[in-house]
């Protein structure tokens, strides 16, 4: 009784298939084959992902030899027309202009009840094992998860966002038109800001603005290591390389101006920084005069984006420490060692500064 359903299929008129399909469902509503063709109609008109859930339910529930033999062939032919569409876009997607720039692409935290879901596609997506996909799924804050070409990642970065796995994609080369300048102290005038500053280049300036053209605030530390000697269980000396301090940082971005102003406790110039000079006194401790500064900052604006989850972010990005090496850190400490969290931070409050560029630009 099928044979007219399975012709109109080979026909590709899929109207009177779906018509005889759902005919017989009144009197076989859980019939099998009526099943299968309905799955197979699904396919056909393009919706893959509901007919591979109808196929692979229906691959639990069949006993009909048969029709398992036919069920695990159009699995088959539908993961080969999955895999043949996803190359055919990323192919498009890496021809587009920028499309072979590298790029970073970043996975957001998600709360533990969604993570299994989330983990179970990301898994599916990127060709991994499931826990392991679950391990990188941060619970808070960003996790840099790959490094790859633009248009592959742009491509699988949309594809996750539709299945409500939260993640973006940005090229390295964006960083490069932020104009980041180190301050080194501020100074008020009516309403207006004067920013003592230093740019890319060393050279000292000003930089004027007001309170309320900023738009977001990143604060993050990245450590200062020193070597230090100590002696194994047999008493000979080895080194040892450990954290001795951390430098604090604080990022305010201004939008329209595609700049970064970066203060630094161990740069800032607290003294000069009127008005803070009343609060701020001479012989303090850097750790309180940094406060203290922070509060300042807190006071004249306090309805922006606050952001200070760098230091998980951190973690995740050292990883990837030969790509770290091509960003500019735009951050000049004095250190005995090399290392990465520098361009860690400059990293994160970049990609900070395009997501919430972004997100204002949408309606």
């Amino acid at each position: 009784m099928f044979e007219d359903i399975a012709s109109a299929i080979a026909q590709q008129d899929y109207t009177t298939a779906t018509q005889l399909i759902d005919t017989l469902k009144q009197e076989h509503p859980d019939h099998p084959w009526l099943t299968f063709y309905t799955a197979q109609v699904e396919a056909a008109q393009g919706n893959l992902e509901g007919a591979k859930e109808i196929y692979q339910k229906l691959l639990q529930e069949c006993s009909n030899r048969k029709l398992l033999l036919q069920i695990r062939e159009a699995l088959r032919q539908l993961e080969t027309a999955e895999s043949e569409s996803q190359q055919s876009a990323i192919a498009q997607a890496l021809a587009q202009p920028g499309g072979k720039d590298t790029a970073v692409f970043i996975l957001s935290a998600l709360p533990l009840e969604e993570k299994q879901q989330a983990a179970q596609t990301l898994a599916k997506t990127f060709s991994i094992d499931p826990y392991n996909a679950r391990l990188q799924i941060p619970s808070r804050g960003w996790r840099l998860f790959r490094i790859g070409e633009k248009g592959a990642l742009s491509y699988y970065s949309e594809a996750l966002q539709k299945k409500n796995v939260p993640c973006f994609c940005v090229p390295l080369n964006a960083l490069d038109r932020l104009n980041v300048l180190q301050v080194q102290y501020f100074r008020t005038q009516e309403d207006r800001v004067i920013a003592r500053c230093v740019n890319a280049k060393g050279q000292e300036g000003t930089f004027e603005f007001q309170w309320s053209d900023i738009q977001q605030q990143v604060q993050g530390r990245v450590p200062i290591f020193e070597e230090i000697i100590t002696k194994d269980k047999k008493g000979k000396p080895t080194s040892k390389r450990q954290t001795l301090d951390y430098v604090q940082f604080c990022d305010l971005h201004l939008f329209p101006e595609q700049t970064i102003l970066r203060l630094c406790d161990q740069k800032y110039q607290f003294q000069q920084s009127a008005p803070l000079t009343d609060t701020i006194q001479k012989g303090e401790t850097i750790t309180r005069n940094w406060l203290q500064l922070l509060n300042y900052l807190e006071e004249k604006m306090p309805e922006i984006q606050r952001w200070g989850d760098f230091t998980p972010f951190g973690e995740s990005a050292i990883a990837f420490s030969q790509t770290l090496q091509q960003i500019t850190s735009h951050i000049d400490l004095k250190r005995r060692y090399e290392t990465s969290w520098d361009a860690a931070f400059q990293l994160y409050s970049g990609l900070v500064f395009f997501k919430g560029e972004s997100d204002l630009k949408q309606p």
